[in-house]
């Protein structure tokens, strides 16, 4: 019974129906598209926040690094998992991030500036 599973799991897994591997676009996208240091808002806090993704995907929030990996990747979005099993999804347009979600929270946060922006 166990050869059947197996057999099946390696079958689906060579069409691409693996749930367990990460999904990433065919296109490469370049680390630094996400790069940046970037504000959000949380009106439930009344706080800015910072949010800083490195070239090569460190997720900093508020100084803080966050324990992550990167489950999904392509143009428009990064999809990191946390070690608790939540979802932090970056969006963005043609040109940068515009918003968060943060499956912990359950709360979606338009990017409001970069800190680059803000100190010029």
């Amino acid at each position: 019974m166990s050869w059947q599973k197996n057999a099946l799991g390696d079958l689906f897994s060579f069409i691409g129906f693996d749930s367990k591997k990460p999904t990433k676009s065919t296109k490469n996208v370049s680390p630094f598209f996400f790069a940046g240091t970037w504000l959000y808002h949380d009106p439930t806090t009344n706080r800015e926040h910072e949010l800083e993704i490195r070239p090569n995907y460190d997720v900093y929030l508020d100084g803080k690094l966050l324990k992550t990996v990167v489950e999904h990747l392509d143009d428009y979005r990064i999809t990191f998992i946390d070690r608790f099993g939540y979802h932090l999804i970056i969006k963005a347009n043609d040109y940068r991030p515009i918003s968060v979600y943060d499956e912990a929270n359950n709360e979606t946060y338009a990017i409001v500036n970069s800190k680059q922006n803000k100190e010029l």
